[in-house]
């Protein structure tokens, strides 16, 4: 039968950072009993500290920084970061970076609609609202996404008694935000390329445009699987640390 609740380990409980086994009252000199591991590594010893983007300067340097790390390695960005502390650096990040997607997903789909598929062109201040309308679903869209994501992984946890609880799981996917940034880039560049070129060849829509529409498809499936796998390498290092 799955976990319940009742397994979950306390927040003050020491994991093992290699199986989650319980290692309370264990020595620090000695070993995990289930994988051998020692137990000083999943202490002081666990490799964990706040990402740059917590240091005492929250610049620019330190978000790019950071943003490059969750992206390129993010099984070790998320293996290496603590899970506890405060919470709002990671909201500000999140915020930033949804800002960013949100004005790339809205400049890909305002290009989508009104630069490829529609032979109404937009006049006055229609295209300024329209775009401004776009930006302002897509950003609450991903706001809302998160929330309700967070909700979800943490009632999961509990119900399979792995150990994420809502506040270490908000930190996780405000920090995963960085990873809309090249699924909104790569969208982006989809639409504007395929746009310059119907209108360098306009005789040419017709043979494309199935092409173009299959490749958005395989970009929105591709982009799926790419934020699930990020968000579970986020939760998988995150839910037997300590600190």
């Amino acid at each position: 039968m799955p976990s319940t609740a009742a397994d979950v380990p306390a927040i003050t409980s020491i994991l093992c950072e290699q199986c989650g086994y319980t290692l309370d009252g264990l020595p620090p000199e000695s070993r995990c009993p289930e994988c051998g591991k020692p137990v000083i590594e999943s202490l002081s010893g666990d490799g964990r500290s706040p990402a740059e983007w917590e240091g005492a300067r929250r610049n620019l340097p330190n978000f790019l920084r950071t943003t490059w790390q969750v992206i390129v390695k993010p099984s070790t960005f998320f293996r290496a970061t603590t899970t506890r502390g405060p919470i709002r650096p990671s909201k500000i990040f999140a915020r930033i970076q949804w800002c960013i997607a949100s004005i790339l997903l809205a400049t890909a789909g305002y290009i989508h609609w009104f630069g490829v598929m529609s032979n109404d062109p937009l006049t006055g201040l229609l295209p300024q609202l329209a775009w401004l309308g776009l930006y302002v679903l897509t950003f609450a869209s991903l706001f809302g996404i998160t929330l309700l994501a967070a909700s979800l992984s943490a009632w999961e946890g509990r119900y399979r008694g792995m150990r994420l609880p809502r506040p270490v799981v908000l930190r996780g996917l405000y920090y995963h935000a960085a990873h809309y940034l090249p699924v909104s880039l790569i969208a982006l560049v989809s639409t504007g390329g395929y746009a310059c070129l119907y209108h360098r060849y306009p005789f040419a829509y017709a043979s494309f445009i199935t092409y173009y529409l299959y490749a958005l498809s395989a970009e929105v499936i591709l982009a799926a699987v790419y934020l699930f796998w990020t968000y579970w390498a986020a939760m998988r290092n995150m839910m037997y640390a300590n600190r």
